[in-house]
């Protein structure tokens, strides 16, 4: 005969926490806007931030392109040359967490 042996609180809290996914991380657009260098490069695309610094050198459209956009919300130019899908497939690997409006 199987008994079956109820979970405890401290299991429970420890399974509950493993499977959450970690929390994105929150930037103000002029934090952002700080990340423009070759070295240090992050752009906004619909409201993520996305740490694009050495994903540069293997973007297909040149690394210039991507340069030229740090520091800022790329959302529009983004939207002009690439599907949804690109967004989806890079998503776990460069996105750094969202913006926020600046607290007065």
């Amino acid at each position: 005969q199987i008994r079956q042996i109820p979970p405890t609180r401290q299991v429970d809290e420890q399974h509950d926490t493993a499977d959450r996914m970690p929390e994105q991380k929150q930037y103000t657009i002029a934090e952002v806007a700080k990340h423009n260098k070759n070295d240090d490069c992050w752009i906004i695309i619909n409201g993520g931030v996305y740490d694009v610094t050495k994903f540069a050198k293997y973007h297909p459209g040149g690394k210039k392109i991507l340069l030229k956009e740090g520091g800022k919300d790329s959302s529009k130019k983004f939207k002009m040359f690439h599907g949804g899908h690109v967004l989806k497939k890079y998503d776990k690997k460069l996105k750094i967490g969202t913006v926020v409006k600046a607290k007065l």
